[in-house]
């Protein structure tokens, strides 16, 4: 697949939106377990991702998937335990959010996680010649500044339309130290995977797109049974596994659809990644979170708010577009 620059750029936005839309599943699971929820959404992961493999593998893999892991098992080791520490990470935080608040939560993961994501791409992947360090990081400034005030507008919603917030809880300092933790170090191994596992020219002994997001689907996919396993047995919520209050066809086809959406988009990203830079790739993917609230407009979220909370939300939201703009001038 010979991407151009811009193409390039294309795919990962088409990525963001990917990203940014799967979450919308999670609000029609009803009381099904979040950590098996996102166990099923990773097991359809796998055979979506090999699923590709075998298809174009001849186009995408010259040397055949079987080659280049048997070539460098360290390298391979390295990216599926990636793959499953970033994937419980994942599992933790969207727990997190019924106790402390989707509002709260969005805003220490986003910062943490976008400030550590760019900076880990860039020193495990490298920065393009002709890219600014400097611009990169004015990016990752905007963008979380663009998280933070969608955030505040969320609250100005709430208060516009006397809202009674049910995911207002007691947020402890337990779980808003957990969210920091889950945010700078777990979630960062996608990152890390990506800068490590992916053959760029900045990295040419790294694996092919497709080897690489082979690899890590399977470390999500047994990282998150046995957390899930884990966490399930000690909550003793296995009744509502296999007893929950809505069709179990309904909850398998939301985790088809976000297995397609978010390894469906790890998949692009990987290929899109090594034309633009990891770390280009991996600060346009942080801008997900603008299809948010695009989601939460049409879902109505901010019907009723006052103009000065929809020009608050502009703002936010152009905030984003400022951060890609910036990201894009520095390779196009």
């Amino acid at each position: 697949m010979g991407l151009t620059q811009s193409s390039a750029v294309i795919v990962l936005l088409f990525v963001t939106f990917l990203w940014g839309s799967w979450f919308q599943a999670v609000k029609h699971t009803g009381d099904y377990p979040i950590y098996v929820f996102l166990n099923w959404m990773f097991f359809f992961s796998v055979f979506i991702v090999w699923g590709a493999i075998f298809i174009f593998q001849k186009q995408m893999i010259p040397r055949g998937v079987i080659y280049e892991i048997s070539s460098d098992p360290v390298r391979a080791l390295i990216v599926f335990i990636c793959g499953g520490i970033y994937a419980v990470g994942m599992q933790i935080q969207l727990s997190a959010v019924s106790r402390v608040g989707l509002i709260l939560s969005s805003s220490i993961t986003s910062t943490c996680s976008i400030l550590s994501g760019v900076i880990v791409s860039a020193v495990l992947g490298g920065v393009p010649d002709g890219a600014s360090i400097v611009m990169i990081m004015l990016s990752a400034v905007l963008l979380i500044a663009g998280t933070i005030v969608c955030q505040v507008s969320g609250s100005m919603r709430d208060k516009d339309t006397n809202k009674a917030k049910q995911e207002k809880k007691s947020a402890g300092r337990r779980d808003i130290l957990l969210l920091i933790f889950v945010a700078a170090v777990l979630q960062p191994f996608f990152s890390v995977a990506s800068s490590i596992g992916l053959r760029t020219e900045l990295r040419p002994d790294g694996f092919s797109s497709f080897t690489c997001m082979g690899i890590l689907c399977l470390g999500a996919f047994a990282g998150t049974t046995i957390f899930s396993g884990i966490m399930i047995t000690k909550a003793k919520e296995w009744d509502k596994v296999f007893h929950p209050n809505i069709k179990v066809s309904l909850i398998i086809g939301m985790a088809v659809i976000s297995a397609f959406c978010h390894f469906g988009g790890n998949l692009l990203n990987a290929v899109a990644s090594p034309v633009v830079s990891v770390v280009i790739a991996t600060g346009i993917g942080y801008s997900y979170g603008i299809w948010s609230y695009l989601w939460g407009m049409i879902y109505g979220e901010f019907s009723g708010a006052k103009k000065k909370t929809l020009f608050v939300l502009g703002i936010g939201l152009l905030l984003f577009i400022a951060g890609i703009v910036i990201l894009t001038l520095n390779i196009v």
